[in-house]
């Protein structure tokens, strides 16, 4: 007669011992463990007694190769250096974890070198699908054909489906509320990846606004890699560059907390003498001194969109490669002032 196995000293129970324990077939265990065919409620019971009485725990890797699912889903995001990733990472977990599912998570550092690897390992780990935020377009040529994937964030132009905020929107809205909160000189302080990112269009949407007032166009721009590495040299080129700015758009909330940082330093007073907008209104626009008056992105919206796409396409629905895109709203807080008649 076959034993269970023994590790460490402690007893492992097999799907045989728990069969021979409730007098049925192996069969009839598996069939209860995944929910397949019809049981009686006695048979469920009495095999659920046999489990519970050997402490009987399904191996996962069995579950998977039977059921050719592993019920995990591999994230790629470029950093959490700052408080919008983390924030999309608690989400999709939350969301995940409610749909049944693990998340395994991979981090770049904003190396864009490392997708290729890390979606190797995915492959290896056999996830069902892949929610991908990086900026590295050489990330779909890496993926296996039919993997159910989804773009949150990322580029434009994928043959998946991609989440995205309206962040043209998000820039028309900040220049509005600057100019309705009496800002002549409003400038825009940015740092992009490249032209070709969404958010690139908050950009494009704070120039319209501004040049449809009838206002002086005025932004800076850096682009590259690590936001953290060039905030400092950004933010001192903006105010040296326009100096007489009266209201400054920044393209996310840490790099608007810089900004607000170095005014300080001036002596300038926030919102009386400057006022300043940022992007994202993650926790971080909340716990600033001023507060930060911010463009929110829908980020749990944004996530739930993500795994229900992703999940429609594991369970076998074809989807096209569409944009989902949501929109934003404003949280004003104390870096501006009331809006003026």
């Amino acid at each position: 007669m076959k034993q269970a196995l023994i590790l460490g000293g402690i007893s492992m129970a097999t799907i045989r011992d728990v069969a021979a324990k409730a007098g049925v077939s192996v069969t009839t265990v598996s069939r209860v463990l995944n929910n397949r065919g019809y049981i009686s409620l006695e048979m469920r019971e009495k095999i659920q007694d046999a489990i519970d009485a050997l402490n009987y725990r399904p191996s996962e890797v069995a579950r998977s190769l039977s059921s050719k699912r592993t019920n995990i889903i591999g994230v790629l995001l470029p950093t959490l250096n700052n408080s919008y990733y983390p924030a999309i990472a608690s989400e999709l977990s939350r969301i995940l974890t409610e749909k049944g599912y693990k998340m395994m998570l991979y981090v770049a550092s904003n190396i864009d070198d490392m997708a290729p690897e890390y979606i190797s390992m995915l492959r290896a780990n056999r996830v069902d699908g892949i929610i991908v935020a990086l900026r590295n377009k050489a990330v779909g040529k890496e993926l296996t054909a039919g993997m159910p994937m989804v773009s949150l964030s990322r580029f434009r132009g994928n043959t998946h489906p991609t989440i995205l905020c309206d962040d043209e929107m998000g820039g028309r809205m900040a220049a509005r509320e600057l100019i309705a909160c009496g800002c002549k000189k409003p400038t825009m302080v940015g740092f992009f990846h490249s032209h070709n990112i969404p958010a690139y269009a908050r950009l494009t949407g704070f120039l319209s606004e501004v040049q449809e007032a009838g206002l002086e166009e005025r932004s800076v721009q850096i682009f590259g890699s690590d936001p953290h590495a060039v905030f400092d040299l950004l933010t001192d080129t903006a105010i040296a560059q326009y100096p007489d700015t009266d209201g400054f758009f920044c393209s996310d909330d840490a790099l608007a907390a810089c900004l607000i940082q170095k005014l300080y330093r001036l002596g300038k007073r926030i919102p009386q003498d400057v006022q300043v907008i940022g992007f994202n209104s993650t926790f971080l626009s909340s716990s600033l001194t001023p507060s930060l008056t911010s463009i929110r992105q829908p980020i749990a919206e944004m996530c739930q969109a993500a795994v229900e796409c992703l999940l429609r396409q594991i369970s076998g629905e074809r989807m096209r490669a569409e944009e989902i895109i949501l929109p934003v709203t404003l949280d004003r807080r104390e870096s501006t002032l009331p809006h003026r008649d």
